[in-house]
């Protein structure tokens, strides 16, 4: 039997190897020990002289090929992760805790401290590791199935999380300074005023070339959520965002931001069987079709509209359960990206309505960012999961408009005590 220690030779870590080949190995004459890593010190190099089951390889470049050729491996951190993807078993200790033979048991706990590494100082038990050595080479061990676990360090699932991280680090450097970010927030963009809806969750193509003119006047940079975590950098940004992908976003919005040469974000569902607005039809809205694909692409191509998620179907998602929820946040990505052939970085919550799972949801699911409607942090960079909007209406007044867009307006309705 080949038991494996993988891991530097100085420090803690020195310090746990040298005990358990001078302590531990003796007591199993039968079994090699190979420890691949150094510096190999005085201490070390007298082991040799008086044990047969101890090989030093030193540094190596091959670390993978170690693990596959052994039973079982000795280590924390990294060697860890390594040994779980090639399916060897895996004794984990760190400098700060002895996590013992990873099973279905430990396994969350020993992820939470990298293996062992990070944690609270706690004295090892060689004696324990030495009663866990004898069970694992006397017993026909069976390692437990860990490929979900091992599913979380693949670089498909590692990747974004990394990307996440620059690009929360990003937008922080540019927006953390700014006490409030207008995040705007439209539906429809119509030819006229419409008679006949109940929600009026429109704007007239005529008001909003107002608005986006008038915001250009005041020196307003229009900015998308893939910008922010591009690091784009602005003096005065604010975001314009519409929910639902209505066709007439395509036939009357995008044209006036061809006008104005202005940027919004745009959320379309993953669905794309979905034609229309079914779930406010079934509540007495009028019918009102939703972009085809090639609308979408087209409108991405424009380089003036970021495409985002607003889930697959329009589920309120807190009356779903984990897996249906983790469906709509996950898939509508993974179709809108293969539509547009782009990353899509941003979700809104249908109906604005999300609690700390949803956000976690958004997390997992790889989103850089995340919005809701009337509710969240007033400051953009508080919580990238929980951003906060404003509304506009259809009959909006220019001095409302104003306000909304001052960069003031959330703290000024805090102060007053009013709701958003």
């Amino acid at each position: 039997m080949n038991i494996s220690i993988i891991g530097r030779l100085t420090g803690p870590k020195g310090d746990i190897a040298y005990q358990i080949l001078s302590k531990i190995a003796p007591q199993f004459p039968e079994v090699k020990f190979n420890i691949a890593g150094g510096p190999v010190t005085d201490r070390f190099e007298r082991l040799i002289s008086i044990s047969d089951n101890i090989e030093f390889y030193g540094f190596v470049d091959d670390v993978p090929n170690i693990i596959k050729s052994s039973d079982l491996v000795i280590g924390a951190g990294r060697v860890a992760i390594e040994a779980l993807q090639l399916n060897t078993p895996i004794l984990a200790i760190g400098e700060k805790q002895y996590m013992g033979i990873l099973d279905n048991a430990n396994i969350k706990l020993a992820q939470v401290s990298n293996f062992g590494d990070c944690a609270l100082d706690e004295a090892h038990d060689f004696d324990q590791i030495s009663h866990d050595l004898k069970s694992f080479i006397e017993s026909n061990y069976q390692q437990d199935d860990l490929s979900e676990v091992v599913k979380q360090y693949s670089p498909k699932a590692v990747l974004p999380k990394i990307n996440q991280v620059y690009a929360h680090a990003l937008t922080d450097v540019t927006f953390s300074k700014q006490k409030e970010v207008a995040v705007i927030m439209y539906h429809r963009v119509v030819d006229g005023p419409l008679t006949d809806s109940k929600f009026n969750v429109y704007i007239a193509k005529d008001k909003l070339d107002w608005q986006i003119g008038y915001l250009k006047k005041r020196g307003f940079d229009f900015v998308t959520f893939k910008e922010l975590a591009s690091g784009v950098r602005v003096k005065k940004p604010i975001i314009l965002t519409f929910d639902d992908g209505y066709e007439d976003n395509y036939l009357n919005l995008l044209p006036l931001l061809k006008k104005h040469q202005a940027k919004v974000v745009i959320y379309c569902l993953g669905d794309r069987s979905i034609k229309s607005n079914i779930w406010d039809e079934i509540l007495g809205e009028p019918r009102a079709n939703l972009m085809i694909d090639s609308q979408i692409k087209e409108c991405h191509d424009s380089g003036l509209v970021e495409i985002a998620s607003h889930g697959l179907k329009h589920q309120h998602l807190p009356d779903l359960n984990n897996k249906e929820a983790c469906k709509e946040l996950e898939l509508s990505k993974l179709n809108l990206e293969k539509l547009i052939n782009d990353k899509v970085v941003s979700f809104a919550y249908p109906y604005g309505d999300y609690g700390k799972r949803e956000e976690s949801l958004a997390y997992e699911a790889g989103y850089d960012f995340a919005i809701g409607t009337v509710n969240g942090p007033l400051k953009l960079t508080d919580d990238y999961y929980a951003i906060r909007r404003i509304q506009i209406f259809s009959n909006e007044g220019k001095l409302s408009f104003w306000k909304k867009t001052s960069g003031f307006y959330l703290r000024l309705c805090k102060l007053k005590g009013k709701d958003f």
